[in-house]
């Protein structure tokens, strides 16, 4: 028969929790110290005591509160995000550029960016998972850290480029992109790939806006240049070139029946079965494939108005994408103020006063601020809303000057204080 255990008074046992309590409090919140704190409440809570008297129970959830806070706080506390140091350079300072020797970014996680010589660029957000890049100008190599839910977004004028775990060089300079897959695998969007691409290692992306040219070398790519809904055909080529109506559109011949006899001049038998009509494309399909010119020759067949006045939202936006990047100025107008009349309200109708925008820089900067203005009321927090903010300030600092330039900066800063025009922003803050 087991000798009776010794009794614990309560007053006791309540003073060993609150030295607990207390103890757990005071150590830092280190993987360790949980570990520590976990074991000696699961000791002391076992070691053996004789049952309380009715009256004093409620003393042990009263003594066992402060200790459950506590680790509470402990285990719900947030991630804390990632560390990093431009070269010898303090973390605040998220604004690279690189000199002679270049510049290297480290964080806290083991990835690392090298921006090459002369190469501009920020550091633009940091959470506990990644980090969000932007190269303003030159070249940069990343390595990022493979690691389970990580969120890296590199950007590069209008293209942005998520990554997972890779190596990759991406380079941005005049109005060209280029990014060079070493491993892992990228999505890229932006001009030319709207609906996104998807870069394998080994593979090489060349986007040039300015000509309206993508080029893919490399292993088979996952290519879908339309809005995200609609899912183009991988290209089986190893090189892809996407500036020139795609041979896949034309109709394949219909190949003869086995025992066919001779083609005559004779009338077909009446039972014969009919030949499948290819199946008309869409803008949409022929823009992803890059047949921009085989959609506009399609509406210039049928009649610019009556495409523009009876086709549906997504094929005019389609047209005028496929205007846009042809050079066709006048019908990409033309289909995106019809975008914004016949289906007003719409994003694409929101999108297409930024676009707009966007054509006449050079030509009307008067005309360009206005429709810039137009985006920014219609959608303050839209995704192209920095981006017109930023172009507004410009466009307004080469037609007006900087001191006309300086309240639409402090605004720019004030809602994008790390935004890609940033840095321009401060420079016409600065000292005249």
């Amino acid at each position: 028969m087991a000798e009776p255990k010794p009794e614990v008074p309560p007053e006791v046992a309540l003073q060993r929790l609150t030295a607990l309590a207390r103890e757990a409090g005071a150590v830092a919140r280190t993987d360790a110290a949980l570990a520590r704190g976990r074991a000696r409440l699961i000791e002391e809570v076992e070691r053996p005591v004789l049952p309380l008297a009715p009256r004093r129970v409620w003393l042990i959830p009263a003594a066992l509160a402060p200790l459950l806070l506590i680790l509470g706080l402990v285990w719900l506390r947030p991630a804390a995000r990632l560390s990093y140091r431009i070269d010898d350079a303090a973390p605040a300072d998220s604004y690279v550029l690189a000199e002679a020797s270049g510049a290297t970014a480290r964080f806290s996680e083991g990835t690392t960016i090298r921006f090459a010589p002369g190469a501009r660029g920020r550091i633009a957000a940091v959470t506990e998972r990644g980090a969000q890049i932007h190269l303003e100008s030159g070249a940069a190599h990343f390595e990022v850290v493979h690691l389970p839910e990580a969120e890296w977004v590199a950007e590069a004028g209008p293209f942005t480029v998520t990554v997972t775990g890779t190596e990759f060089e991406l380079r941005w300079q005049h109005e060209r992109l280029e990014l060079t897959m070493e491993s892992g695998s990228v999505a890229v969007r932006g001009p030319l790939v709207w609906g996104g691409v998807t870069l394998h290692g080994g593979q090489r992306l060349v986007a040039d806006t300015g000509r309206r040219e993508l080029t893919i070398v490399g292993p088979r790519a996952d290519i879908d240049a339309s809005a995200p809904e609609v899912g183009a055909p991988a290209e089986p080529e190893a090189s892809a070139r996407i500036d020139a109506p795609g041979m896949a559109d034309a109709p394949e011949p219909d190949a003869p029946e086995p025992d066919a006899p001779a083609k005559t001049d004779a009338p077909a038998r009446a039972d014969a079965p009919a030949a499948a009509a290819p199946v008309p494309q869409t803008y949409r399909e022929r823009v992803a494939r890059g047949d921009f010119a085989g959609a506009i020759a399609d509406a210039e067949a049928r009649g610019i108005d009556a495409t523009i006045d009876a086709s549906p939202l997504s094929e005019v936006a389609a047209l005028a994408d496929a205007a846009r990047y042809t050079g066709r100025n006048d019908l990409a107008r033309r289909a995106l103020l019809a975008e914004r009349s016949r289906f007003a309200g719409s994003p694409e109708a929101r999108s297409a006063a930024f676009l707009l925008g966007r054509m006449v820089e050079a030509s009307s900067p008067a005309e360009a601020i206005s429709w810039y203005e137009q985006y920014l009321s219609e959608s303050p927090g839209g995704p192209l809303a920095a981006e017109a903010l930023g172009r507004k300030m410009l466009v307004t600092r080469s037609s007006r000057g900087k001191d006309a330039a300086r309240p639409v900066a402090e605004e720019y800063l004030a809602r994008h204080p790390h935004g890609a025009f940033a840095g321009a922003a401060a420079e016409i803050l600065g000292p005249p």
